[in-house]
């Protein structure tokens, strides 16, 4: 006799009642997230623009020889490049003694935390609460941005240690809020959601550039003391406060369950209580850890973030030394110009948000192959271009920039669509636990890639960051061979409850995801097969 499938049905109805999104606790906390994501990534990437500012040009001739006497010579810049070079005299706010492989360790040093408390952090959070423990996380790193210009004169290495502090209070990031989205975000929603606060990212790195180069421009008088004289300490204490207030609102506003919120209506507790009780949640408890490790869907996000990622840090930490060193553009050209890939991320992003749950919800494509769709076209993209790119100088330097905002903007469907959203189809609550390993991992490319990046283009020569070009735009495209080949797109028997085959009536998404459903309400029905 064969086994009947079984069909539930929440409440003895087809569709729970629909709790809209708009003006919705759900959407201020994804808001929120993004005000949060886009201040630590400020804070994160702000330094590689601030550190133009803040070093003395000549601080990289202290270790090289006196074989030329023309620097312009011995860097091969273009005879019609050379009027990008006159009266490229030192601003007054650039007064540290930085050599060019010690910037390369201060930019690299933040992942050195970042990469140590990926997966603690993914553990403490099922302990302390993703609430709480957010807000703590951004609290640590505002409050170490905000020291940065105060030890900066001392000694570089104390810049390392605040950094290193730093990228170690941001490495919980992504494992807290996907922890937090385990509980809060429906599955129908869960790209429109993530992809929300995804974007705080771009944004934060926008606009860092953009008034970091702006704060640049000017310093006070001599009079006042060093933390105090000059317009980047005002850059970092800037992005810290607000960081510190960020943190306290959060607590606030924020709880750990929409059970537990104090300013959530009962039909969007009670819409997204059914929504997470089809999905077969597990409780999150315990870790299966033998089997998360060799699921395929764990592999998969590990290959495609470590080599995404390093061209990524890649392109946050380096491109303003770029602008600067090949292109020859001026410090106030150099923040708003890096900041223009990052503005067109961030508008396809928001645009692209929704874009993946539609192309889902209307059946065009299965979920595994929207989220290859995406990441494809956001890996795929930064490699050609970067490619071209490496082949270009200063005399098409506005063709370098222009192939830049391309290739970085495109990447934004990785993003929106990629092995970020993935990361929740497979793994439920666990998303956090998988995110925060693969990450650690990732992490190695962020501080490598500065510090490679230093040693390959120590002469500053347009041949030296053609190899490095290369570099980032093959790491691009092992990413988007390997997502292509591995990425799973529903549900793994690991994160769910059952492997039985239901059907939830009422949620496409959950016919694949099968998470853990509540007996509360849930009616199984027979019906013949």
């Amino acid at each position: 006799m064969k086994k009947n499938k079984e069909v539930y049905v929440v409440s003895g109805t087809t569709e729970p009642t629909k709790a809209p999104l708009v003006c919705s606790v759900r959407l201020l906390l994804a808001c929120l997230a993004f005000l949060g994501f886009f201040l630590c990534y400020a804070q994160r990437n702000g330094l590689a623009v601030g550190i133009v500012c803040m070093v003395n040009p000549a601080a990289d001739t202290f270790n090289l020889t006196r074989s030329s006497d023309s620097p312009v010579v011995h860097r091969n810049i273009p005879a019609s490049c050379h009027k990008h070079t006159i009266q490229r005299t030192r601003s007054e706010s650039q007064v540290l003694l930085w050599p060019k492989q010690t910037r390369g360790v201060i930019l690299g040093s933040f992942y050195w935390g970042y990469a140590l408390t990926q997966v603690a952090s993914s553990v403490a959070v099922n302990i302390f609460g993703p609430k709480r423990f957010l807000a703590l996380l951004i609290f640590i790193s505002s409050f170490a941005t905000i020291l940065l210009p105060v030890f900066s004169k001392l000694h570089p290495s104390f810049v390392i240690l605040l950094r290193v502090v730093a990228g170690a209070a941001q490495g919980g990031l992504w494992p807290t809020i996907f922890r937090f989205w385990a509980s809060w975000a429906p599955a129908s929603e869960r790209t429109t959601l993530l992809s929300l606060q995804s974007s705080g990212p771009s944004m934060g790195t926008i606009v860092s550039l953009i008034i970091g180069g702006i704060f640049c421009t000017f310093s006070l008088s001599d009079a006042l003391p060093f933390i105090f004289r000059y317009g980047w300490s005002f850059f970092f204490y800037l992005l810290g406060s607000l960081g510190v207030v960020w943190s306290v609102i959060w607590l606030i506003m924020a709880s750990d369950t929409p059970a537990t919120n104090r300013n959530i209506s009962e039909n969007e507790k009670e819409y997204i209580r059914s929504c997470k009780a089809a999905e077969k949640i597990q409780d999150g408890k315990t870790t299966p850890w033998g089997a998360m490790l060799r699921s395929q869907g764990f592999w998969c996000i590990l290959i495609a973030m470590v080599f995404c990622d390093f061209g990524l840090y890649a392109i946050w930490a380096v491109v303003p030394e770029y602008m600067n060193e090949v292109l020859l553009f001026s410090i106030e050209e150099n923040g708003f110009l890096s900041a223009l890939p990052h503005v067109a991320s961030f508008i396809v992003v928001i645009l692209t948000g929704g874009l993946a749950d539609f192309i889902i919800k209307k059946k065009y494509l299965s979920r595994v192959n929207t989220r290859k769709l995406f990441h494809g076209i956001g890996t795929l993209s930064p490699a050609i271009c970067l490619l071209l790119i490496s082949f270009l100088d200063c005399e098409r330097r506005y063709l370098a920039v222009t192939l830049l905002i391309i290739g970085v903007a495109l990447n934004g469907l990785m993003m929106s669509g990629g092995y970020v959203v993935n990361v929740s189809d497979f793994s439920g609550v666990h998303s956090g636990v998988v995110f925060g390993i693969c990450n650690t991992v990732s992490s190695i490319g962020g501080f490598c890639a500065p510090y490679i990046t230093s040693i390959i283009t120590k002469n500053k020569t347009a041949t030296e960051w053609k190899l490095a070009f290369m570099l980032y735009a093959a790491s691009f495209l092992i990413s988007a061979i390997g997502f292509s080949l591995l990425a799973r797109g529903e549900t793994e028997a690991w994160a769910r409850d059952d492997v039985h085959d239901e059907k939830i009536n009422y949620d496409v998404d959950a016919n694949k995801e099968l998470m853990e459903m509540n007996t509360a309400g849930v009616v199984p029905q027979d019906v013949v097969v």
